[in-house]
């Protein structure tokens, strides 16, 4: 075989490799069991308390529905923001920096679905709060939440 042939031979063979070791990347993703693919679980209701939050945007007030959590909601729910983060513990202490986390769905329809809207405040109920996270939309507890806010633990 001259030189042409094996260099030739040797990129075919790249490209073969390069395609198998993607094509088992793929199908190990693929493979993955139902369980380390399951949807968030749903925490306990003495986890979170429900209620309506009037959300104040540049004029207009709209009334969202929201939901004052504990510290063991979203450690039972297993979610992780799609943007930002989560409560730290230090947040549900009443000395607090007020925060928020936001819906996907709300994300979209109210902010444009802008990353830059972490870290900027917003009005809950004429009260300053700060968002710090995007929650996925598959994430729907309690049911048709949109903003999710700590619990203040009283000492």
């Amino acid at each position: 075989m001259n030189e042409e042939g094996m260099e030739d031979n040797l990129k075919s063979s790249a490209r073969l490799a390069v395609t198998g070791i993607l094509s088992c990347i793929l199908i190990v993703g693929c493979l993955q069991t139902p369980r380390e693919s399951a949807p968030a679980l749903n925490p306990p209701a003495s986890s979170y308390e429900i209620s309506s939050y009037e959300l104040q945007k540049t004029g207009s007030i709209e009334t969202v529905r929201g939901a004052s959590v504990s510290a063991m909601f979203f450690q039972v729910a297993k979610v992780m923001p799609l943007l930002g983060r989560g409560f730290l513990p230090e947040e549900y202490n009443p000395q607090r920096q007020q925060v928020a986390l936001l819906s996907q769905r709300l994300w979209k329809q109210q902010f444009g679905a802008e990353p830059r809207t972490i870290g900027t405040t917003v009005q809950l109920n004429g009260q300053t709060f700060t968002v710090i996270g995007i929650l996925p939309a598959m994430f729907d507890v309690p049911s048709g939440v949109d903003i999710w806010v700590p619990r203040v633990i009283e000492r």
